[in-house]
């Protein structure tokens, strides 16, 4: 019978190589070669998550802290293009850490109308009181070349989206606006008519000229519903974040027809606008009232605002509150009430009615947001998921 031979050894470079243990190899095992026990790594979760409490709150509020300081504290305005190098503003500047007011577009920004800041309230001046005697209403004047028209300045890009910026370089170049000539809007966002009350005369004239435009009162009512509607839609936006630039221009758009009949107001013994009037006066106090349904409440006035043109005035609004377009006349709802206290405990209770119509709370305020805040909230979510990766 046969006998099968045995088999062959395995050779010297299939074996494997025997450790050599020395003084710096370590004697407990590898921690990665064996498998972990469940408990350990429950362990090593709950230490982590702790952490995690603890860190993100803190993170949180070191960045909002900081952000009050470092968004764009005073100093740095001794580093800029627009500062004046002398030593006191350096010295004063590097003194003051606290928060101030955005620098104004530069003159390279787009040059279609200017605004100076997007979040400042629109701004209301009224010129030097006139040594000349009112003038009557004129009869087909010479108007200036070019009218005044809104948003003449710089077109400021502070929006929060690029529609709402869009729409408003398109608004301000087309006819169906500035065929219009919107008293509501030229008060307070025109610098070639607030530079025009200077000269009483040439005030009278342009008045003149929002009072009698190519387009019919009817269709100008109808242009400025359009842009406001557009205007809802292009910056829902800016509106809900209640950039003031966007709720300004709503409101001025939806009080168009109200404003136009306060400016084209007559007083008829002097054959002269009423607004005219208040502008030449060396008494503001009439004058404020022009600004009600703009949302601007009038400061403390005088018995210069005893005068038929304002008894006038404020029947208008009260009749305007009343009618059925009262809801889109948030400004005026927010500012009459107060406007009629003021003027009947100075002028007589009888000179202004009040209004059973619900005010509306006061004029909406700009949200204030920092990008810190998006910081924060970014790095919280990073230590967060850093924490649990680790």
């Amino acid at each position: 019978m046969f006998t099968p031979p045995p088999s062959p050894l395995p050779s010297k470079s299939s074996e494997l190589p025997e450790l050599e243990m020395t003084n710096d190899t370590p004697t407990h095992a590898i921690p990665s070669a064996f498998p972990i026990h469940p408990y350990q790594s429950k362990q090593k979760y709950t230490l982590t998550l702790r952490w995690t409490i603890l860190l993100v709150p803190v993170t949180l509020i070191a960045i909002g802290l900081s952000t009050q300081f470092f968004i764009h504290p005073a100093p740095f305005d001794a580093f800029s293009s627009t500062s004046f190098h002398r030593w006191t503003s350096w010295t004063n500047s590097l003194t003051d850490w606290s928060l101030h007011e955005r620098h104004k577009p530069t003159e390279n920004l787009l040059k279609l109308a200017v605004v100076s800041n997007t979040n400042a309230p629109p701004f209301i001046r009224r010129s030097t009181p006139s040594t000349t005697p009112v003038p009557t209403i004129p009869i087909n004047p010479t108007l200036p070349t070019p009218f005044p028209q809104p948003y003449d300045t710089t077109l400021s890009s502070n929006f929060s989206t690029t529609s709402c910026y869009n729409f408003f370089l398109n608004m301000t170049q087309t006819d169906a606006l500035r065929s219009c000539r919107p008293f509501s809007l030229l008060l307070t966002r025109s610098q070639a008519f607030i530079q025009v009350q200077d000269d009483i005369n040439a005030t009278n004239a342009v008045i003149w000229g929002t009072c009698n435009t190519a387009l019919s009162p009817n269709q100008c009512d109808m242009n400025m519903a359009w842009f406001a509607s557009s205007l809802r839609s292009s910056c829902a936006t800016d509106l809900s974040d209640q950039n003031l630039f966007a709720v300004s221009a709503l409101t001025g758009l939806q009080a168009f027809n109200l404003m136009r009949q306060a400016a084209c107001s007559v007083d008829p013994v002097a054959n002269a606008y009423c607004y005219v009037e208040a502008v030449a006066s060396s008494d503001p106090s009439s004058y404020y009232f022009y600004q009600l349904p703009l949302g601007q409440k009038v400061p403390k006035i005088t018995s210069g605002a005893c005068n038929s043109c304002t008894k006038s005035l404020m029947s208008m609004y009260l009749a305007a509150l009343s009618s059925t377009n009262v809801t889109s006349l948030t400004g005026l709802q927010a500012t009459y009430g107060d406007a009629a206290t003021k003027l009947n405990s100075v002028c007589g209770s009888s000179y202004a009615q009040s209004t059973t119509v619900a005010s509306s709370s006061a004029p909406p305020t700009v949200k204030l947001t920092s990008v810190g805040g998006v910081w924060a909230v970014l790095l919280g979510v990073g230590v967060l998921s850093t924490s649990l990766s680790s």
